[in-house]
Formats: structure tokens, sequence, C-alpha cells
């Protein structure tokens, strides 16, 4: 698999959550936080701190390789969608 702009270190740490880990959720939210650049693969379920995991960016990619879509987005936005069916639809970060 080719990695590129942002995804293109395979070992980038990431973000994600245990439920996403173990394939209980499907990612449908994704954050390029704009302070420090770290990637973030979520789902619609609210977790706690003690749910995040970090992994790497090959190790998302195998969970759904439909994020390739959003390699070149920048810091600062956000992805989200209904469904692992769904386009992404890609907002700014507000905080």
């Amino acid at each position: 698999m080719e990695l590129i702009k942002y995804f293109s270190d395979p070992n980038k740490a990431v973000l994600t959550t245990s439920f996403v880990l173990d394939r209980t959720d499907q990612i449908t939210r994704v954050y390029h936080h704009l302070e420090d650049s770290m990637w973030e693969f979520i789902s619609n379920r609210e977790v706690g701190e003690s749910d995040y995991k970090v992994i790497s960016i090959e190790e998302i990619l195998a969970i759904d390789k439909t994020l390739l879509s959003l390699s070149d987005m920048e810091p600062g936005l956000f992805a989200y969608r209904k469904d692992c069916n769904a386009n992404f639809e890609i907002r700014i970060i507000r905080e």
C-alpha cells in the first residue's frame, strides 16, 4: 500500500479508541489537530481518556483503508461520516 502526504510515515503515531481497535465501532470522525499535527480516528461513542490507544498509521489503515482518502487533510480540519459506507465531509475544527 502506497502511503501519501501526511500518511507517508507508516510508523507515525495516531490516536484511536479501544472500540475502534476491537472493531466494535466504525471510524466516523477523524481529526487532524492543528496544535500538534496529531491524528485522531474515533467513532461517535462518548469515551474517556482510558479508552484512547496509540497505534501507527499503518495499523489504522489496516482497520479501514477508506481513510487513505484523508491523507491530504490539513491540520486544523476534521472529517465525519454517518457510517463506513458514506463519504467523509470535511470541516474546520472549532474549539
